[in-house]
């Protein structure tokens, strides 16, 4: 874990996990304001990289706090099985740990979304509010059956397959072109980069295998998640090649969520659009 460098150039420290392993988060508490915590998402080669421009941009005037998920980033990357619940409780025991600097607003991307979501409703975890970008688990499909999901786990089990195929996805080549698909503009090359490091790990292809095999999406998220939730929620999107938003029109009348359409951009918009997402942002949390 300590071979490899930080994302973001802050604090940091090594904490406990519920399951005994080793996590990582990056911090800066020199501001009073009322703290924010960043989750990222799950992919190939995630990392709190992926929301550093937010983390940044707010951290003159707010406590902020960013954690590399198990199996990713700083963290210790051989953590076993990990479920969807798994990971909701692990974020809300980094969030029970600055309970005492008040309720968090919380941001997260992506399937990190899904996963905070679950923290709130199902370990109680006590947050003023939430900003989604690009959430996962408003398409209209549906997640592959679990015997569908076991069948990609044989399949990524068989001979090391999986770990053959992760190999690929790590070559600089696949990174580009699949960040590419997430900006309209350049990828920004530190993104790259550090991409390249972290995927380079120790056993570096365990979580993205399973995440690969589709077990860590909710089926049915937004009757069992998102609509569950009674704190004010932003979401952030645009397009995403990713993820699809079909059923954002079921929230049309809650006045607990708002929609913001952050144009042009492919599913990252705090890289490619960062001055229109902090702005939004600040809106949010200054109707709160």
């Amino acid at each position: 874990m300590a071979q490899l460098e930080q994302a973001i150039a802050s604090e940091g420290e090594v904490v406990e996990g519920q399951c005994g392993y080793p996590l990582y988060w990056y911090f800066d508490t020199q501001a009073d304001g009322r703290p924010i915590v960043f989750i990222h998402s799950i992919n190939a080669a995630p990392s709190a990289i992926e929301l550093k421009p937010l983390f940044q941009y707010f951290r003159p005037a707010r406590s902020v706090f960013a954690p590399d998920l198990p199996g990713f980033g700083r963290s210790t990357r051989a953590v076993g099985s990990f479920s969807a619940p798994d990971f909701a409780r692990e974020i809300a025991a980094f969030v029970a740990r600055i309970s005492d600097r008040g309720e968090p607003d919380i941001v997260a991307l992506s399937l990190g979304c899904e996963f905070v979501a679950r923290a709130v409703l199902e370990f109680g975890m006590k947050v003023r509010s939430l900003t989604f970008i690009s959430p996962s688990g408003f398409s209209a499909r549906t997640p592959p059956s679990p015997k569908a999901q076991q069948r990609l786990k044989r399949l990524f089990n068989f001979a090391g397959l999986g770990r053959g195929a992760y190999k690929l996805l790590r070559t600089e080549r696949s990174i580009r072109h699949f960040y590419g698909m997430n900006f309209l503009g350049q990828i920004p090359d530190e993104l790259v980069r550090y991409a390249l490091k972290t995927t380079r790990q120790g056993e570096a292809h365990q979580m993205p295998l399973q995440f690969l095999s589709m077990g860590l999406f909710t089926p049915n998220a937004v009757d069992a998640l998102y609509r569950r939730l009674d704190v004010p929620v932003l979401v952030l999107f645009d397009e995403d090649p990713n993820v699809s938003f079909e059923r954002f029109a079921e929230f049309e009348g809650d006045s607990r969520w708002r929609f913001r359409r952050i144009h042009p951009s492919m599913g990252m918009p705090q890289w490619e659009c960062p001055e229109l997402t902090t702005e939004t942002i600040e809106e949010f949390y200054a109707s709160l």
